[in-house]
């Protein structure tokens, strides 16, 4: 089961401290069921005038073994799986942060999002069911031991039904897994369809015939998401009754059959019924486990996946100590860049390059361009995030590389269209939040939002003075290139005037670069130079020239 495989990630110890202590149980149980028998057969043949204070006292050690290494059992379980759990949820962060860029984008958030969350969260709610599957198990097969002590016929005919009953549990079971992935896949559809509704709330509320269709799907996949449970819910209980009914002939055939053709003689049928009464309890609770525990093993089989998906997605910058780079350097140079997108099958993708850009400390550059145009993307490649599939980026005379990289994205802080603003400051030393304040006052915004201690104190903002904040943050990192993809886009006109005729003159006073993507053809002059993209091909414009 790929549940027991996610105990393995902090090593083998949890699965042979689990093993250790289910084994511990399962031998209780068992002297427990001998020390009854013998007691029975004791009284049976001496009468009930006396206690045998010996079978007693082994009856009492064993209900106490039994007793704490089952609860020992059930708290490690959840402790370890809990552990694990998390040990794995903190990896796969963290390979998400070095993840290949590209290849993350084509894994999508919401399958990390559910893997990290709803996964995990699954597996941790039926845990006990672990421990109860674990143990149930190996009393089983202590037991069957214990009947072939009292017998071999009644072993090899119990063992048989048990075997039977197993096969048949199988066969079901396969198809238990089946449903349990079409029922994690549709709930997927429906987590994404209430994304969708928070997500795109104006869109549906501005349309009705748009609304009412998205409630008529969200509400077909509930119904379905319902159906589909409620089929896992009923096999998982047709499968726990069938494998009952199994146990209750095989209890049938060792009572009834067995003295009626004469094939016990060599048979303690009470001692063997009273067996194949004790295995059945362990044994339902062992079919009743396992259907329970196919949602959590392939929820584990989800993370496991995902895990290992993304070790191989590993960004190779992420793996070699970065060279330093100049942090006063002279001129970033992009020379014969060239990205291109995997296109359909038999069809080339969209394509940026051959480009070349040379832009010097200090200055302010603007990137114009039509929808299409390639603007994100020579973003993205200016930014590191994809890699030039030709050409070679260059900080002075240091090329950008594998071992530069990271030192290269270091240089960068950045708005992007997309920006997400994060509620606290990361990475930001305690004595450089001081600084806020006259950030925050600069953007006008110092009576809308502020800073307790390294926490925002308001971000249920407009996405212009969201932008606003996420600018204060890129100007606290001290970075000395600033990347601003359409950041005056969502600022209204006062202060759009103000970004461009003062706030970019102070930030080139400081010494920044900044290289901006805009559409404010009124404030092109405001650039010391400025370059227009066009079906991925990169242009100077003139000062001169009218804006596009």
């Amino acid at each position: 089961m790929k549940i027991l495989d996610l105990l393995s990630v902090q090593g083998a110890t949890p699965r042979l401290r689990l093993l250790g202590s289910a084994v511990a149980s399962s031998i209780g149980g068992v002297f427990l069921l001998a020390t009854v028998n013998l007691a029975a057969e004791k009284m049976a043949g001496e009468g009930f005038d006396q206690v045998d204070w010996g079978l007693a006292s082994v009856f009492v050690a064993a209900a106490a073994i039994y007793y704490y290494a089952e609860v020992f059992l059930v708290g490690r379980v959840g402790a370890d799986l809990e552990a694990a759990i998390d040990f794995l949820r903190v990896r796969i962060l963290g390979r998400i942060r070095r993840a290949d860029f590209v290849l993350l984008e084509r894994i999508g958030h919401q399958t990390l999002f559910e893997s990290v969350t709803q996964a995990t969260q699954t597996i941790s709610q039926n845990s006990q069911f672990l421990a109860l599957a674990l143990r149930s198990g190996i009393l089983s097969v202590a037991v069957l031991f214990y009947i072939l002590y009292l017998s071999p016929l009644a072993f090899v005919i119990v063992t048989l039904g048990v075997s039977g009953g197993g096969w048949v549990y199988a066969r079901l079971g396969a198809r238990l897994h089946r449903r349990h992935h079409e029922m994690m896949g549709e709930e997927a559809g429906l987590f994404e369809s209430l994304s969708d509704l928070f997500d795109g709330f104006k869109e549906i509320r501005l349309s009705s015939q748009r609304s009412a269709d998205f409630g008529r799907t969200v509400a077909r996949q509930c119904r379905h998401v319902g159906t589909v449970r409620l089929d896992v819910q009923t096999h998982i209980f047709s499968q726990f009754i069938i494998g009952q009914v199994i146990f209750f002939l095989l209890l049938a055939v060792v009572v009834f059959a067995i003295p009626m053709y004469k094939l016990g003689a060599d048979i303690d049928v009470v001692k063997v019924a009273t067996a194949v009464i004790f295995i059945v309890g362990p044994l339902g609770a062992l079919i009743h486990s396992l259907g329970i525990l196919a949602a959590s093993n392939a929820a584990a089989e989800k993370i496991l996946r995902l895990d290992s998906q993304l070790a191989e997605m590993e960004d190779p910058v992420e793996q070699v100590e970065p060279a330093p780079l100049p942090a006063d350097f002279a001129t970033i140079r992009l020379s014969g860049i060239g990205y291109a997108y995997e296109g359909a099958e038999g069809e080339s993708g969209f394509a940026i390059g051959p480009i070349d850009l040379s832009v010097k400390r200090g200055e302010v550059i603007f990137i114009t361009g039509g929808n299409g145009s390639g603007k994100s993307t020579l973003m993205k490649v200016l930014c590191g995030f994809y890699r030039p599939q030709q050409g070679v980026i260059e900080i002075d005379t240091h090329p950008i590389g594998s071992t530069t990289m990271r030192s290269y994205r270091g240089l960068i802080a950045a708005v992007f269209s997309d920006f997400h603003l994060f509620p606290r400051l990361y990475a930001i030393p305690p004595e450089r939040i001081a600084e806020a304040a006259p950030l925050l006052e600069m953007l006008e915004m110092e009576r809308v939002s502020g800073l307790d201690g390294n926490r925002f104190t308001r971000i249920d903002l407009s996405t212009g003075q969201k932008k606003r904040l996420a600018l204060v943050v890129a100007l606290l990192e001290r970075r000395p290139i600033l990347v601003l993809d359409e950041w005056a886009a969502d600022q209204d006109p006062h202060f759009r005037r103000r970004f461009y005729r003062e706030i970019l003159p102070e930030l080139r006073r400081r010494g920044l670069t900044v290289i901006a993507v805009t559409h404010d053809d009124s404030y092109f002059d405001a650039a010391d130079r400025r370059f227009h993209l066009d079906e991925g091909r990169l242009r100077p414009v003139p000062p001169s020239a009218a804006g596009v």
